[in-house]
């Protein structure tokens, strides 16, 4: 799918682990440059934290075990450094291994390969750096596939209201919804994206639903973000959306 999108001029996949980009073009695990925010659990991200700092392991049972399964040692006062780096090596790279030879594999099938081994200058270009790619707002609204309706959204069915109050309401959080991306910040423009779509860069199409719920939603696989229609006020359609877009460095943040 990256190779295709690369090569009919589609958008590139930027935030990939410089850490996987390095073993992925046949780096050396020894020269990898791995980091703890390669690492995508967050439970080992903390295990990590705890191991390197010089305070007292708690729940060390839970530790050792995740060591023996990886087979390594069980922490203790004398290892715990070196351990925390072999953990976060194992996290990055050891746990991914197979992914990255079936990503390189697919990389070749496209023809992509001879490019990039030859013109490492590329591999930026297809593999930016999150916080080089650029989102604008133009960007996200020339996306948008705007609702005309409110749905209503049952368990096993939906329904599309079309009445004068129902219109008013989806003009209304339509509005909203566009000053916000008119004014957001680079940084909240790129965790709306992601809260939507799932990726940091707009999708071709992401459509907006005028919904009966409480808080923004998003179905990522469908590119379809649900916004609320009982909001009266901008401010407070400010406030939930913010909050709401802010949970995405937990999910799909970490890839």
């Amino acid at each position: 799918m990256i190779g295709h999108s690369f090569l009919h001029k589609g958008p590139s996949f930027p935030g990939l682990s410089p850490a996987i980009i390095h073993i992925l073009f046949e780096g050396t695990l020894e020269s990898t440059p791995v980091t703890i925010q390669d690492c995508p659990d967050l439970d080992i991200r903390e295990i990590i934290k705890v191991l390197e700092e010089d305070s007292e392991v708690k729940d060390f049972d839970f530790i050792h075990q995740l060591c023996l399964s990886w087979n390594l040692p069980a922490p203790n006062a004398t290892n715990r450094k070196w351990l925390a780096k072999k953990l976060l090596v194992h996290a990055v790279i050891e746990q991914t291994r197979q992914q990255i030879i079936q990503f390189g594999k697919g990389l070749q099938e496209t023809g992509l390969w001879p490019l990039l081994t030859e013109r490492r200058d590329v591999i930026p270009i297809l593999f930016p750096r999150e916080s080089e790619a650029q989102i604008t707002p133009q960007m996200i609204l020339d996306c948008i596939i705007w609702p005309t309706t409110v749905t209503i959204i049952f368990e096993d069915f939906r329904i599309e209201e079309e009445d004068d109050d129902d219109i008013k309401d989806v003009r209304r959080i339509s509005r909203y919804f566009k000053e916000f991306i008119e004014n957001a910040s680079p940084a909240e423009l790129k965790n709306l994206v992601k809260f939507w779509i799932g990726w940091e860069m707009p999708a071709t199409e992401m459509t907006v639903e005028i919904v009966e719920a409480k808080f923004p939603t998003a179905l990522t696989c469908f590119e379809r973000l649900r916004l609320p229609r009982h909001y009266r006020t901008y401010q407070r359609f400010h406030e939930d959306l913010c909050a709401c877009i802010s949970t995405s460095y937990s999910g799909f943040g970490c890839v």
